[in-house]
């Protein structure tokens, strides 16, 4: 294209060179864009600080996420974040556990544009994603008692390594407020993927998934940037 530039005699023809080259170039951005990728955005929870306040501390947790935006209709996720818990039981009993966690996941958007419509970043969407978080926690003063021999024991479990995985099922809303910065909610359900084994000591709470049972429920409110 460059040498018919360099030789045209034609000033028509080099105008007309210029405008085609400018087409095609345009053509080629809309075409890849709308092919594959819109933008990428970053988001962080405020229910996590929320809990943390309502909870004076004893639980809390921080979590920021980014998300890929590929033709307004599939969402690829990475999720991070870092937890604690610190909880005394009825018989006075400590559980301690922090760590960080991690999800990755995609969503699908729900809604359908209407047709010739402008894409916007208002979605209803539903996902799927996969947690892990690998942590110590401790479990002090576990008060045992000999009914054979009788007398009381004492027991604790220091700094105990355990990696947890879970699957989740996630549905949520995003408005767009002010442009390119939006907000929204999700609830999830997640279950843990694999058992403890029985008459070993476990975590009372995993980061990122939350109380130690086989399933229970999350519920996050974003507020992110739209790149």
């Amino acid at each position: 294209m460059q040498k018919i530039f360099v030789y045209s005699i034609s000033i028509l023809i080099f105008l007309a060179g210029n405008v085609s080259r400018a087409q095609d170039k345009k053509l080629l951005k809309d075409t890849t864009n709308e092919a594959w990728f819109d933008g990428i955005s970053i988001q962080t929870d405020l229910a996590s600080f929320a809990n943390t306040l309502i909870s004076n501390g004893a639980t809390f947790s921080t979590e920021g996420s980014v998300q890929l935006n590929l033709k307004h209709k599939l969402f690829p996720t990475l999720e991070i974040g870092y937890a604690g818990d610190h909880k005394t039981a009825l018989s006075q009993t400590e559980f301690n556990t922090s760590g960080l966690y991690g999800r990755i996941g995609i969503d699908l958007n729900l809604l359908k544009p209407k047709k010739d419509s402008q894409p916007t970043n208002n979605l209803l969407f539903g996902g799927v994603r996969l947690g892990f978080s690998h942590f110590a926690y401790n479990i002090t003063n576990i008060v045992q008692t000999d009914n054979y021999w009788g007398g009381i024991q004492v027991s604790n479990y220091l700094n105990v390594p355990v990696t947890k995985v879970w699957f989740e099922v996630v549905a949520g809303v995003q408005v767009e407020i002010i442009k390119n910065i939006y907000m929204g909610w999700t609830i999830r359900n997640k279950s843990l993927l694999g058992q403890d084994i029985v008459g070993k000591p476990t975590p009372y709470y995993i980061p990122g998934f939350g109380t130690n049972t086989g399933s229970t429920w999350g519920f996050s409110y974003l507020i992110g940037y739209h790149f």
